[in-house]
């Protein structure tokens, strides 16, 4: 089957048509971009900085030397309004590594990839760690505004040096009475260090350093860096022991405007520096837009997601081919590896590991793994062989991973038999973007709703189709992508995973709906998923082989953090604050358990049984115990909060027009309220400090978005089944239903099942729809079934339906027979029912009542089940009229001695029923006749007594 790719690639910058054509225009207008036609351009992007300018390079004839000597040219393009900046223009060709300017573009750093300088023999120069090599790095600072002097760093080292401006808010970073640039700069393997550099004004805004610049060292032998510039934050990787086997330190620096540096986490992590890097010189990818130092052989990334996730993703070493003894033969064609990663999850205390089993060595080496931060997910990728979204944000414990793999990953072209080489790419407001190091093209990275929809349809186990549908419901920005999973489901509605899909939906869209209108603190409180967390995953494919296995590991005494001593601005809002928050919450983590709805089935079971009892000492009237009163009125304000549109539902409002908001359903009730008190007493059981009507509120708004979540499911199911959005079913009950009523029963069905399960409120009217739509749908034994198994409800309404649409031949009457008999109060249903069986059974009901003086039978006691076959053979009810009544005086005398008997033993009220008949001596009187009549004909004298 062909999936449509999960995620969308849509290209947002190409440097070959953006960049170049740019040039072109520029040349052709007469602006001096130091271009000259015939002379080829080969651009290359170097960096980005924070504001989204990209750096790049190209080989053009200088414009300021009269011998056409192609030299390196150094700009700036704003891909927001594509203006393009000529920075720099070297004196000769060189390459360009790595590039940045500082905030007030008036500073340029650079560093290039020259030939080593030789020896008096003639061979290279030796350099660090006693190695030669025949390329070696420099790195230079340059006046750009005015264009003026050029500074060699006096560095040169065989190991790759990055150079990397420090930027503010605000324009003038570092805004102090003497104005200050600073400028990080890494040799790998040897030290971090950070450049002071004050400032003097050159006329009107021209700037140039003034004295030598103050230099401040950081850290020392560190194995690989990271750059954040988004927030300002420099994340590195250093071995406290010079021993290869030993665990690396992951050390994170904030950087202020004003303030120092500040080291605000140290953790050990179990990554080890691969041999080949600790004993080969190290080998370096030059990546465009790559903020990292490191060899190309160690695989790291460290992303951060809002709410104060940090976590450091790592793809575990596999020895090459070419390294393994050093001959490809000797592999062997059975020689099966697996690629394995890991994410620490440091804000969680937690490392998930994940293992994908059954890849040749010779394919594995060339599968890199590139990881993004994507919504609240990582996002693990590699073009055209698998894609895995983690669900890995503080907001929630580990659970629902996507992991797919074959159709459906996305791929994107490539030059190169490696593959792509992906870097984050900034775009102001463009979620994430990519950048293809080897294309020169960013893409905007979005999801395939078609894509997922997709493979939610399509793969073979039921972890994958919950965990989208977990996305859905939770993550997911709108409800168009759930909506078109439930689609899917109505496609395939007999499938045993369709509940717990439900399930899986009115959790997660409850949740989702809350978290937009509640703070962080009772959020933990709260059921988001259906299913147990952190149990780890075993995804497989149709064949039965292992894709991946998810694990996971304790970190909790590993992971600390360092307090800051004053309180500084942090350029990332409170991340810190929330880091620090979710660190704390470890401890206590496991003593706040979510409210699960699941355990309130045996106090609302409890709270059934009292109000039967209650029932049954009143006459159908509740005497209401204090706890049945205080569900009551949770349940009223419950519903009719429900009824308001509200804002946090999913994408728009649910109208119902099939149910009828106005019917009533006590058991609802009940379920409403018991909600509320013990979801109240959950929270502030764990929240002490909140009053208590502000949990009493949160409570109620719980219900409220419960109720809501059903509904809008309930239309969902609705108008993927092709019924109207403001339809009504057909309104005699007695028509059969159509097969696309028949489906919409059995969706429906499963939607109950879902919601009994998770003790979850349904909207008013519900049972009536549903009962409707099995009546119509089931046969009539199948549907008796349902009834007495407690599926079906008879309601009011509905009985109202059944009286009033069916007919009196013998079919019908055996059916209406059969739902009086199962009516919580038959009498009722009798009373309403215009048919010579109800009338003979309410005659021998009120004579018996009369007769055994002192003894009160009951009229809403349950009457004994009648059957057709003990009564006398129906007819219409055009057939049973008072016109062919007989006078049982004048026809009948045995009756009229009865007549008399029971006239004086007749109370002197009459008993009303709502329909309007009652029932007295001359409506016991004239059904006798009329049964007398049908069974012997007008001749009573043969009458047999």
């Amino acid at each position: 089957m062909q999936h449509t790719a999960m995620l969308d690639f849509r290209t947002c910058f190409d440097a070959r048509k953006d960049i170049v054509s740019l040039l072109k225009q520029e040349q052709s207008s007469g602006v001096d971009t130091g271009a000259d036609t015939g002379v080829p351009r080969q651009v290359r992007v170097l960096g980005q900085e924070r504001d989204g300018a990209v750096l790049y390079t190209w080989s053009d004839v200088s414009p300021y030397r009269q011998d056409d000597v192609v030299v390196s040219h150094i700009g700036l393009y704003e891909p927001i309004s594509k203006v393009n900046t000529v920075l720099f223009v070297h004196e000769k060709l060189v390459n360009l590594v790595n590039c940045t300017v500082n905030q007030e573009r008036t500073l340029l750093g650079f560093t290039t990839q020259e030939k080593a300088a030789t020896s008096s023999s003639g061979s290279p120069s030796w350099h660090s760690e006693g190695r030669h090599h025949a390329q070696v790095y420099r790195s230079y600072l340059a006046e750009v505004q005015p264009a003026n002097r050029v500074f060699y760093l006096n560095i040169e080292r065989d190991n790759y040096l990055m150079v990397q401006f420090l930027h503010g808010k605000g324009q003038g970073y570092g805004d102090t009475s003497s104005k200050e640039s600073h400028m990080l700069f890494l040799i790998h393997k040897e030290l971090i260090g950070l450049y002071h550099m004050k400032l003097s004004r050159v006329g009107y805004s021209g700037v140039e350093m003034c004295g030598q610049p103050r230099t401040e060292v950081l850290a020392k032998r560190f194995q690989w860096a990271q750059w954040d510039h988004q927030r300002q934050r420099l994340y590195y990787l250093s071995q406290k022991k010079k021993n290869s086997n030993s665990k690396m330190t992951f050390t994170c620096m904030q950087f202020y405007e004003k303030h120092p540096p500040e080291v605000m986490m140290e953790v050990q992590v179990p990554i080890y520096l691969p041999p080949e890097v600790s004993k080969a010189p190290s080998t370096y990818e030059h990546l465009p837009l790559s903020k990292k130092v490191t060899d190309q052989k160690l695989l790291c990334e460290v992303m951060t997601l809002p709410g104060g996730s940090l976590c450091i993703c790592y793809q575990h070493p596999i020895m090459n081919p070419d390294d393994h003894h050093g001959q490809e033969e000797d592999i062997g064609e059975y020689d099966v590896v697996d690629i394995e990663y890991s994410v620490f999850m440091l804000h969680r205390g937690t490392a998930l590991h994940c293992c994908m089993p059954g890849f040749a060595r010779l394919e594995a080496v060339n599968i890199k793994l590139h990881f993004f931060p994507f919504n609240d997910y990582i996002l693990v990728f590699s073009p055209g062989h698998l894609l895995h979204l983690l669900n890995v944000a503080a907001e929630f414990e580990p659970c629902h991973h996507i992991v797919w793999h074959g159709q459906g990953v996305p791929n994107l072209p490539s030059p190169s038999s490696d593959g792509p080489s992906l870097t984050t790419f900034l775009r102001e407001r463009a979620g994430l973007c990519v950048y293809d190091c080897r294309q020169d093209i960013a893409y905007r990275v979005s999801v395939s709703k078609e894509g997922f929809a997709d493979v939610f349809a399509g793969c073979y186990l039921p972890s994958t189709r919950l965990a989208i549908m977990h996305y859905a419901a939770v993550h997911h920005k709108d409800s168009s992508l759930s909506r078109l999973l439930v689609g899917k489901m109505c496609n395939d509605i007999g499938s045993p995973e369709v509940s717990s899909l439900l399930t899986e939906f009115l959790v997660g869209t409850t949740y989702n709906a809350m978290r937009r209108q509640l703070d962080m603190r009772i959020l933990p409180l709260l059921q988001f998923t259906s299913t147990e967390t952190g149990r780890g995953q075993l995804e497989k494919n149709e064949k039965g082989q292992q894709l991946a296995r998810i694990t996971y590991n304790s970190m909790r005494d590993f992971v600390q953090m360092k307090y800051s001593k004053v309180d500084k601005p942090n350029s990332d809002g409170n991340f810190w604050e929330h880091l620090r928050y979710n660190l704390q919450k470890l401890s206590i983590a496991d003593m706040w358990p979510r409210f699960n709805t699941t355990s309130l089935q045996q106090h609302i079971n409890a709270a059934n049984q009292e109000a039967a009892f209650a029932d049954d000492i009143v006459e159908g009237r509740v005497r209401s115990s204090s706890l049945l009163k205080r569900i009551s009125d949770s349940a009223r304000r419950a519903f009719s909060g429900s009824s308001t549109p509200r804002k946090g539902s999913m994408g728009g409002y649910a109208v119902l027009t099939f149910l009828n908001a106005a019917e009533r359903d006590l058991e609802q009730d009940r379920v409403v309220g018991m909600t509320v008190e013990h979801l109240t007493n959950h929270l502030s059981r764990y929240l002490p400090r909140e009053t208590r009507i502000k949990v009493l509120n949160v409570a109620r708004e719980f219900v409220s978005c419960q109720l809501q979540q059903a509904k809008q499911l309930l239309q969902f199911i609705w108008t993927s089944l092709g019924f109207p959005p403001d339809g009504y079913l057909t309104s005699n009950v007695g028509e059969p239903g159509r097969p696309a009523e028949s489906e919409l029963f059995h969706m429906t069905e499963r939607f109950y099942m879902a919601a009994q399960e998770l003790c979850f409120p349904l909207p008013n009217g519900f049972k009536t729809f549903f009962t409707t739509l099995g009546f119509r749908c089931l046969d009539s034994h199948v549907f008796l079934q349902y009834v007495d198994r407690g599926v079906l409800h008879f309601t009011d309404d509905f009985r109202d339906m059944v009286m009033e649409d069916l007919g009196d031949d013998r079919d019908n009457s055996e059916m209406k027979l059969n739902i009086v008999s199962r009516l919580p109060k038959a009498l009722t249903g009798l009373q309403q029912w215009n048919h010579p069986i109800s009338t003979r059974f309410l005659s021998k009901q009120y004579v018996s009542s009369l007769l055994l003086e002192g003894e009160d039978l009951g009229w809403a006691a349950q009457p004994r089940r009648v059957s057709l076959s003990d009564s006398y053979s129906t007819t219409s009810s055009q057939d049973s009229s008072e016109d062919d009544s007989v006078d049982a005086h004048v026809h009948f005398p045995p009756l009229a001695t009865l007549m008399k008997l029971l006239q004086m033993k007749e109370p002197n009220t009459k008993r009303h029923s709502r329909s309007g008949r009652y029932v007295d001596l001359k409506f016991v009187e004239q059904s006798a006749l009329q049964q007398t009549k049908q069974e012997y004909g007008t001749n009573l004298s043969n009458v047999s007594f």
